[in-house]
């Protein structure tokens, strides 16, 4: 008996790697080496894609537009990206070359706009961001085609008298918060997945002179993409405080991460494992940012909800 079962084990065993090894591999344009995007999406991905025959493997990249890019190409089969950017590609940014429709698949995580600017400077609100006496602000909102820049434009477009101010495409936000405290710059602003240790945040909160300021006009809340809400607005706790006593919040808008796919170029048998796969409860490993990062937002979202 003990000789079957271990024999039966061992078969078991061989099947899993044989199908590992003829299993077919979905190239997903993610993000940087280091960051959630292509350490924990998308091998929670693979794992969910192996008992249907696929395997995942992540490509990284500069952010959510250049994977969208790759996917309205073709040289992508799928791609993770904002839900706030693919928006903005599915409504108006549409390739001229481009064939297909875009699918969004998933709300794998948050992902929240902070914006930090310096005390006494010339932005204390948002409204000081459409003040038409205060034309030009200069604002730092990452590389072009970051997601960052992307959201920052599609607020342009939700509220056009945000357009007013100057935008500065340039990366490293630790040097452009160096440039705020100088005065280079008016505000600065980055879009990360909500964690009470990151080095950015922190950075602001540790510095006397820096701020964040709240992100809350309510037209952004209203934009939709498919029935879907792009944005919600949640006041987040950016630090703890002392046993609950002094915690600092701040309000402002949130996104999610989930699959881009090109409908025309995905294989009909592919679109359906995925959209299933992306559906998925508990899909990341519970210790991980992202997943601490939804969890956040459900908290949150159940006490605004009550």
């Amino acid at each position: 008996m003990k000789k079957h079962f271990v024999s039966f084990l061992s078969t078991t065993a061989l099947l899993a790697t044989m199908t590992m090894a003829y299993a077919e591999t979905i190239q997903i344009a993610a993000g940087g080496e280091d960051g959630e995007y292509t350490n924990t999406i998308v091998p929670a991905l693979n794992q969910a894609l192996i008992k249907y025959g696929y395997r995942a493997h992540a490509e990284t990249s500069a952010g959510s537009q250049e994977n969208i890019d790759n996917v309205w190409a073709g040289k992508m089969q799928a791609g993770l990206s904002q839900l706030d950017v693919a928006a903005l590609n599915m409504i108006g940014e549409r390739p001229a070359e481009a064939q297909g429709d875009l699918i969004f698949m998933g709300q794998f995580a948050p992902e929240a706009l902070f914006c930090a600017a310096k005390e006494g400077g010339k932005v204390a609100s948002y409204d000081d961001l459409t003040d038409p006496l205060k034309k030009n602000l200069i604002v730092s909102v990452g590389k072009t085609g970051s997601g960052t820049a992307r959201t920052f434009e599609y607020l342009m477009k939700l509220d056009p008298k945000l357009s007013q101010v100057k935008l500065i495409r340039e990366g490293n936000p630790t040097v452009q918060l160096n440039r705020l405290l100088s005065g280079g710059r008016d505000l600065v602003c980055f879009v990360i997945m909500p964690n009470l240790e990151n080095e950015l945040v922190k950075t602001v909160l540790d510095h006397k002179k820096l701020m964040f300021i709240n992100i809350n006009k309510p037209v952004f809340t209203q934009a939709k993409v498919g029935g879907i809400r792009v944005y919600d607005l949640m006041e987040i706790t950016i630090s703890k405080g002392f046993l609950g006593f002094g915690a600092k919040k701040v309000k402002t808008l949130v996104t999610w991460v989930g699959l881009v796919v090109n409908e025309k170029l995905t294989d009909e048998i592919l679109l359906k494992v995925l959209s299933k796969v992306a559906l998925q409860d508990n899909l990341l490993r519970p210790d991980s940012l992202a997943a601490k990062a939804k969890a956040l937002f459900e908290q949150l979202k159940a006490k605004v909800t009550n």
